[in-house]
C-alpha cells in the first residue's frame, strides 16, 4: 500500500475520532439542555461507535497483513458511512437539521445558508478519495494482488 495512502487514511481516521468528541460534546450538541434527553444519549453513541470504528480501522491499517489495501478500503467505506449521510439524511428524515443552533441563526455565505459540519463533512470525503486514489495510484504498477484490490476501488 502506498505509504502516501495509509498515512492520509492514518490521519482521517484520528481526526473524525477525535473531532467528534472535541465539538460535539459541547453546549451547542449534546450537552444542550434544550436537546431531548434520549436525543443526547444516540448523540453520544454515534461518536463513541466512531472512535471505534476508526480505532479499528487504525489497527486494520498498521498490522501485519499480506492484503494491506483492502484495510485502506474498509477504512475509507466506514469513513464515507459516516460522512456521506450529511448530503442526504435531512432528506429522508423530516423535520431533522444540519443546523444545532438556535434556528433563526443559521450562518450565511454570501447569501446561501451555510452550515459548517457540510463543509467538514466534505473534506474528509475528498481526503478519503485521495487516500483510495493514491493507493489505486501505486498499487496498479504493483504485483497481481495489489491489481486486483485496484479493480475493487475503481468501482
Amino acid at each position: 500500500m502506498a505509504r502516501f495512502a495509509k498515512l492520509l487514511m492514518t490521519f482521517i481516521l484520528i481526526s473524525q475520532a477525535l473531532l467528534g468528541f472535541l465539538l460535539d460534546w459541547s453546549p451547542n450538541h449534546l450537552l444542550n439542555p434544550a436537546w431531548h434527553p434520549h436525543a443526547r444519549f444516540h448523540g453520544a453513541l454515534l461518536l463513541f461507535l466512531l472512535a471505534g470504528a476508526s480505532g479499528t480501522c487504525l489497527w486494520l491499517l498498521w498490522r501485519k497483513s499480506s492484503e494491506p489495501q483492502i484495510a485502506l478500503i474498509a477504512s475509507a467505506a466506514i469513513s464515507c458511512a459516516f460522512w456521506a449521510p450529511f448530503f442526504f439524511i435531512t432528506s429522508l428524515l423530516p423535520g431533522s437539521t444540519l443546523w444545532a443552533g438556535d434556528p433563526t441563526s443559521v450562518p450565511h455565505l454570501a447569501g446561501h445558508r451555510y452550515f459548517p459540519n457540510v463543509v467538514v463533512a466534505g473534506v474528509f470525503l475528498v481526503l478519503i478519495a485521495i487516500s483510495l486514489r493514491g493507493q489505486r495510484r501505486i498499487s496498479s504498477r504493483g504485483p497481481v494482488e495489489s491489481q486486483t484490490a485496484s479493480a475493487i476501488v475503481s468501482r
